[in-house]
C-alpha cells in the first residue's frame, strides 16, 4: 500500500527522515519496500500482511508510528452538521442475510453539486496511485485510504422506492458493474439491491445503474461490514480485485463503519455542498463482544527472555488501541480493539509488546541444540518411486524371500543360497530372482477373479559368493495382467500389452537424471521372444522386462498373458532425482509436419530418435511415430513409419522458409542412416 508522509503527519508528529522511517516501519513488521519523493511529499510503499487489515490505511500506520516514536495519535473526532429533516424519511435499509452482512450504515446528503474535485484532493489521490473521478467518488476513496474502511455512494434518485436491501443474489440475476461488465450472479454472491434489482456487488464494486453522475442531486452513502469469506468467494468467482474487496476479505473494523460514514458525509458537505439529513440509518442486528485476554508477566519473560516493565507494557498496549486492567502482581486483563481481529491469544499480545519494545533489545539466549537433521535423499528417491507407481495404478505386495531352489534356478543363473534349517523344500533357499514370487502373487489374484492387475514389490535377491558370505541386492519387480481399464458404455476394454509395461517403466525412470537412457532388445529365457527388452543407461541394464513365455505361464497355470519387469533398484536409486526446471511456453505458433519414411528392418526407432536429437535443434519441440505400415508397396525387409515433427521457436514465428530448412535438416540426418522419404521410393 502507498502511504503519503504528509498525510501521516496529519495524525502523528513524525520527525524521522523518510529513509529512517522506512527502516523503522520494517522493524515493527510493516515491511517498507521504498520511499520515493513525489513533489514536496514522500510516498512509502508498505507491504501489509494479510493479518493486519488495520494497517491498510494512513490512520492505521500512524497508530503504529505513534507507538514506535512515543507520540500522541490524533483522535478521530468527526462533527457532522445535520439538517433538521430526518434521513429515515428519505431512504430505508433492510438486511435480509445478517450472516453475511453484520452491519449496514447509511447517510443521505441532498442538493449535492457533483463536479471535478479540488486540486488538493486530486493531488493527494494521485500521489498514492489513485485516479480522480468526481468529487463524491473521490471523497469515498479518500476516506477509504485515510481510515481503511470502504464506502460507496449511490444516486438515491436511481434507487427504486429509495429502499436498500442487502441479500443474496437470485441465481441468474444480472448486474452491470462500474467497469462496464455485465455479470451473471449466483446465490453465493451478496448484493446490494433496491426494491427491484441488484445495484451493487456487496463489498466489491457498485453498479452502473446507480452510479454518481453530474446530474446526481441526492447521494446515499453506504458504510457496512461484510463477511470476509463471502467477499472472497464473490471476488474470486468474478475475477475481480478492488480496494474495497482487498479490505473486506481481510476483515474490516465493524465499529469504524459509522465513523468513516460521518467523515465522508462531512467532506461532501465541505467540497460538494448540500445538506446532510439528520441521523444515520444504522442496521446492526447483533452486536458481538470479543473475549478479554489474560496477559501474564511470567509468560512475557518466558517467551521473550527478558523482563519488560509494567509501564512499558501498558504504554505499548494503550497506544495500539488495547485497554488493559492490572490483575494484582500477575499481569493484566486486556480487551482487544475491534480493528485487531488478528489478536485473540496471549502470545499475540506478547508479539505486540515485542514488536514495539524492540527485537534488538531482547537478549540473545543459547537454547539447547536440537538433534541434527540430515536430509535423507535416499528416502526421498524411494518415496518418489512409490508415488509414481501408485499414481500409475500399482499396488504394493510383500512376498517371502524363501523359495524352492529348483524353481528359482529356472529364472536365474545365480547359484541359490540354501538355508541350513529350511521350513520346507518349497522354502529351502533364498531367491536369486523375484519373478517366481510375483508370478505366484498374480496367480493368487487371478484365481480369485481379480483379473485386471498392476502389482509391485520392493524386495531383495541373494547370491552365493565362492568362499564368502552371501550378498544381497535390492530389486523392484512389476507385474501386470488383464486390461488397461474395465469396459464401459464409452470405451471397450483393451488388453495390456508390451508398450503399457514399457511406458510405465519409462514414466518411472524419467524421475531420475540418467545420462543416456535407451531401449534395446534382449534374450531372457523366461520372456516371450519378440516381446522382451531392457532399458539401459550406458552399458548398465536398469530394467529387464517382457511377457512371460507361454511354457512358463502354462506351468504356473496362468489363464491370461502376464507381463513382468525386473528393475535393478540399487542402480535406480543411485541416480539423482531429476531437477525440475520451469520452461515458459512459447507464445509463437507451432507447426506440425509429417514425414512418410521407408526404413530398413535393421533400423529401430531408437536410431531415428538419435539422428533427430543429434541435430540439437531447439526449434524441434517434439517428434514421434504417428503410424506404422508393412507390406503393400513397401519393399521386403523394410517398413514404413509416419514421423510427426513439431517445430516451434521461443523467439519468433517460423516462416515457411524456416520450416523448409528445418525439414531438410531432419531428412538429411535420416538419409545418413539409410532412411528415405517414401514418396521418393
Amino acid at each position: 500500500m502507498k502511504i503519503s508522509l504528509a498525510w501521516l503527519k496529519e495524525f502523528v508528529e513524525v520527525a524521522a527522515e523518510p529513509r529512517q522511517l522506512k527502516t523503522d516501519l520494517t522493524m515493527v513488521g510493516l515491511n517498507t519496500e521504498s520511499a520515493v519523493q513525489v513533489g514536496d511529499d514522500w510516498v512509502l510503499d508498505v507491504e501489509v500482511t494479510t493479518n493486519r487489515p488495520d494497517c491498510l490505511s494512513h490512520y492505521g500506520v500512524a497508530r503504529e508510528l505513534a507507538t514506535l516514536y512515543r507520540k500522541p495519535l490524533k483522535r478521530l473526532e468527526v462533527f457532522v452538521h445535520e439538517a433538521t429533516a430526518p434521513a429515515g424519511e428519505a431512504a430505508s435499509i433492510e438486511i435480509a442475510d445478517p450472516d453475511l452482512c453484520a452491519r449496514y450504515c447509511g447517510r443521505v446528503v441532498q442538493n449535492v453539486q457533483v463536479a471535478a474535485s479540488p486540486e488538493w484532493l486530486v493531488k493527494r489521490l494521485e500521489a498514492v496511485g489513485q485516479r480522480a473521478i468526481n468529487n463524491v467518488a473521490d471523497i469515498t476513496n479518500l476516506v477509504l485510504l485515510e481510515l481503511g474502511h470502504p464506502l460507496h455512494a449511490f444516486d438515491l434518485a436511481r434507487i427504486q422506492e429509495r429502499k436498500i436491501i442487502v441479500r443474496r443474489a437470485k441465481p441468474g440475476e444480472h448486474l452491470q458493474t462500474l467497469d462496464g461488465v455485465d455479470r451473471t450472479l449466483t446465490a453465493e454472491n451478496l448484493v446490494i439491491a433496491d426494491a427491484r434489482r441488484p445495484v451493487a456487488l456487496a463489498g466489491v464494486m457498485g453498479g452502473e445503474d446507480s452510479e454518481i453522475s453530474l446530474s446526481t442531486g441526492t447521494v446515499l452513502l453506504e458504510s457496512a461490514w461484510f463477511d470476509p469469506l463471502s467477499i472472497r468467494r464473490t471476488s474470486k468467482s468474478h475475477g475481480m480485485h478492488t480496494e474495497a474487496s482487498h479490505r473486506f476479505e481481510r476483515g474490516a473494523d465493524i465499529e469504524m463503519a459509522p465513523v468513516a460514514l460521518d467523515r465522508c458525509a462531512e467532506l461532501i458537505l465541505e467540497i460538494a455542498g448540500g445538506e446532510i439529513l439528520q441521523g444515520i440509518l444504522d442496521v446492526y442486528p447483533r452486536r458481538e463482544r470479543r473475549d478479554d485476554i489474560i496477559l501474564r508477566r511470567s509468560e512475557i519473560a518466558r517467551i521473550l527472555g527478558s523482563e519488560v516493565s509494567w509501564e512499558e507494557v501498558e504504554r505499548i498496549l494503550r497506544s495500539l488501541g488495547f485497554t488493559s486492567e492490572r490483575r494484582g502482581t500477575d499481569g493484566w486483563r486486556v480487551a482487544p480493539p475491534t480493528f485487531r481481529l488478528d489478536v485473540s491469544r496471549e502470545v499475540d499480545l506478547i508479539e505486540e509488546v515485542a514488536r514495539h519494545f524492540g527485537y534488538d533489545r531482547l537478549p540473545a539466549r543459547l537454547r539447547p541444540a536440537p538433534p541434527s537433521a540430515v536430509r535423507d535423499t535416499a528416502r526421498e528417491r524411494e518415496l518418489a518411486v512409490y508415488e509414481r507407481l501408485t499414481s500409475l495404478g500399482y499396488r504394493e505386495i510383500i512376498t517371502s524371500s524363501m523359495v524352492d531352489p529348483e524353481e528359482n534356478a529356472r529364472f536365474s543363473s545365480e547359484p541359490s543360497v540354501v538355508l541350513a534349517n529350511p521350513l520346507s523344500q518349497d522354502a529351502s533357499a533364498l531367491r536369486s530372482s523375484p519373478v517366481p514370487a510375483m508370478l505366484r502373487a498374480l496367480r493368487w489374484n487371478l484365481d480369485r477373479d481379480r483379473t485386471d492387475l498392476r502389482l509391485f514389490e520392493s524386495g531383495k535377491t541373494y547370491s552365493r559368493q565362492p568362499g564368502g558370505s552371501p550378498t544381497e541386492r535390492r530389486v523392484l519387480t512389476l507385474g501386470l495382467s488383464g486390461n488397461r481399464h474395465p469396459s464401459s458404455a464409452h470405451e471397450s476394454r483393451k488388453a495390456l500389452d508390451f508398450f503399457d509395461l514399457k511406458g510405465d517403466l519409462e514414466s518411472l525412470l524419467e524421475l531420475f537424471a540418467f545420462e543416456s537412457l535407451r531401449f534395446e532388445a534382449t534374450a531372457v529365457g523366461h520372456y516371450e521372444n519378440g516381446l522382451r527388452g531392457r532399458l539401459c543407461n550406458g552399458s548398465a541394464a536398469i530394467a529387464r522386462f517382457g511377457q512371460i513365455g507361454a511354457d512358463v505361464g502354462r506351468d504356473f497355470k496362468m489363464r491370461q498373458p502376464v507381463w513382468i519387469a525386473e528393475v535393478d533398484y540399487e542402480l535406480l536409486l543411485s541416480a539423482p532425482l531429476q531437477v525440475r526446471r520451469f520452461q515458459a511456453f512459447s507464445k509463437f505458433p507451432a507447426v506440425e509436419r509429417d514425414f512418410s519414411l521407408v526404413v530398413p528392418d535393421a533400423i529401430t526407432f531408437d536410431r531415428i530418435e538419435e539422428a533427430v536429437r543429434g541435430l540439437a535443434c531447439e526449434e524441434i519441440r517434439k517428434f514421434g511415430p504417428a503410424d506404422l505400415f508393412r507390406g503393400g508397396s513397401i519393399p521386403a525387409g523394410h517398413y514404413s513409419v509416419l514421423l510427426r515433427v513439431e517445430f516451434q521457436s521461443a523467439n519468433r514465428t517460423l516462416t515457411s522458409d524456416d520450416i523448409a530448412d528445418l525439414s531438410r535438416r531432419v531428412l538429411g540426418a535420416l538419409e545418413r542412416q539409410g532412411i528415405r522419404v517414401r514418396s521418393q521410393g
